[in-house]
């Protein structure tokens, strides 16, 4: 209800509105009530509890993160300001892995692995997690996907190898639980473990079960570069078999497919122009970010890190290893590619290594890179966190303009102890980088269109009918910014800077930054999906 007997609880004016359909701006007042977007129009006759002035501003719907990994940060600092200052009000979270649901030793590894002040893993089922973030608190909205990994794992540990009838049976009475529990589409990552060793036609089974509650399938693909057309053909295969909309994560060009994004994107527009529904998005960065263990062969880390660690300690497999990894193509070049970040390891010496490159780490242990990641591992706790660089910045910029691809920033907030470790500056600057840099410095595509990616599309994608638009009746989630000034400012080496030119963000119609100041207030909810 509103304050006393104004006519609205907030009334934003003087500022142009960019609605997120895609269509030109236009001048109008936004008033909010309740949780609602209540009018759009000349309101300055009338009343409101908070009154701000957007002159000079933009007014669009909240940045929908298609792909963060806050699941985590939320429950260490419910602020998450990291991203309220890229304007994001809601994230969808979980890729490959989701928070639940977990066994008890995958709560163990969890709880082996957690920084200081996260909670105990009290949770199993994904409704479990989703009541617990409910509990606590967030500045922002937060969906779910159920990881296919998750079931794998709970039936199969960490093994090599495919379920039996009786097992796949298990694994889909989870996916159904997770999908009844609101979970918005199955999301799978084939290059890590466990997720690396499912087969084509388990996930096909287990989206059968997604495609029953309307989900949708998204993937981190089993390859984004020499191999990534028949990863694609997986995909689509996926898509087409299970009867689900797909979903490509971080869409990109690696290894000898760099420069050659303009031919997967005609095999997407192909599978798109045959039938299938079929998008995705990006994060504007050409270098990536993931675990150091992916430069490991799978074989190596079946059964787990531990497992894994355990295996160097003979020579003859330490030196396979070792040699494998040496014909990669970040190795092979000598490991200036590589910076090497989120080390979890007592061994102070190791620790220094924090947000180096890893040639420089190697020249300093004076062995070669190959080796020098083989100790970073034997020290660490968990895999560290890597910087890949290497993809090439056109590509970026003809995926990017693709109608089909909208905003994900494949990072969580650095919140607390996280920011003793490095990160990729998209955890900071993903929406703001696309806005400031290039929509206003590049001139990629126009303001409407960033704001359409970052909004209604991915709300499609997400099938999100409340939110994505500015229009009467949708709930209010709200961005104010100057698109003179918006702009990001985390960068590889000094990453922990807040993003700047966001003045006010609006969550379910709760201020939670206002005039540039974090207000403490907790406006966001957890999104479960409604079957339809």
């Amino acid at each position: 209800m509103p304050t006393g007997h104004a006519a609205y609880d907030i009334r934003i004016v003087h500022g142009d509105v960019i609605d997120g359909t895609g269509k030109a701006r236009f001048r109008a007042d936004v008033g909010i009530r309740g949780d609602a977007i209540a009018a759009i129009g000349d309101l300055s006759s009338a009343t409101s509890a908070i009154t701000i002035d957007a002159t000079n501003q933009v007014v669009t719907p909240g940045f929908i993160d298609l792909l963060g990994h806050s699941e985590a940060s939320v429950l260490l600092d419910p602020q998450l300001e990291g991203k309220i200052r890229q304007g994001v009000t809601t994230e969808v979270t979980g890729e490959g892995h989701s928070p639940g649901p977990i066994n008890d030793a995958m709560a163990a590894e969890i709880d082996r692995t957690r920084l200081p002040g996260y909670p105990d893993a009290t949770w199993r089922s994904l409704d479990d997690f989703m009541r617990v973030a409910e509990k606590r608190g967030s500045a922002i909205n937060f969906a779910f996907y159920v990881g296919a990994a998750n079931p794998r794992e709970i039936v199969l540990g960490t093994a090599d190898r495919a379920p039996t009838a009786a097992e796949l049976a298990k694994m889909e009475t989870l996916v159904d639980e997770s999908m009844r529990a609101g979970a918005v589409g199955m999301s799978t990552a084939l290059i890590y473990p466990p997720g690396r060793f499912a087969t084509t036609d388990e996930l096909i089974a287990l989206g059968r079960v997604v495609s029953k509650y309307n989900g949708s399938y998204w993937t981190h693909m089993r390859n984004e570069a020499d191999r990534i057309m028949p990863a694609l053909d997986e995909a689509f295969r996926i898509g087409r078999e299970s009867h689900l909309p797909v979903n490509i994560f971080h869409l990109k060009a690696g290894g000898k497919m760099r420069g050659q994004m303009a031919e997967i994107i005609a095999k997407i527009e192909a599978a798109r122009a045959g039938g299938l529904d079929v998008a995705s998005q990006i994060y504007p960065y050409t270098a990536t970010s993931t675990d150091l263990t992916s430069i490991v062969s799978a074989w190596a880390l079946d059964g787990g890190y531990l497992q894994f660690v355990a295996r160097l300690k003979d020579p003859a497999t330490r030196a396979r290893i070792a040699s494998e990894m040496r014909t990669g193509s970040y190795i092979s070049q000598g490991g200036n590619g590589i910076l090497v970040r989120g080390i979890q390891s007592s061994d102070p010496q190791i620790k220094a290594f924090e947000r180096k490159r890893l040639d420089e780490i190697a020249k300093s242990m004076n062995t070669d890179p190959a080796e020098a990641a083989l100790r970073i591992f034997e020290a660490s706790n968990s895999s560290p966190i890597a910087i890949f660089f290497g993809l090439s910045e056109d590509d970026l910029k003809l995926a990017m303009k693709q109608p089909w691809v909208a905003v994900g920033s494949d990072s969580g907030a650095v919140v607390g102890p996280m920011r003793q470790f490095g990160a990729h500056p998209r955890a900071y600057g993903t929406f703001p980088r696309i806005l400031g840099h290039y929509v206003r410095d590049e001139h990629l595509f126009t303001l409407e269109e960033a704001v359409r990616k970052m909004t209604s599309l991915a709300a499609s994608r997400a099938k999100f009918a409340d939110r994505g638009t500015l229009r009467t009746g949708m709930r209010a989630d709200v961005v104010v910014f100057n698109p003179a000034t918006i702009r990001d400012v985390s960068t590889y080496e000094d990453p922990h800077h807040f993003s700047e030119g966001i003045s006010n963000v609006i969550v379910n119609g709760v201020p939670v930054l206002q005039d540039g100041k974090m207000t403490g207030r907790l406006g966001g909810r957890v999104l479960r999906r409604k079957p339809s």
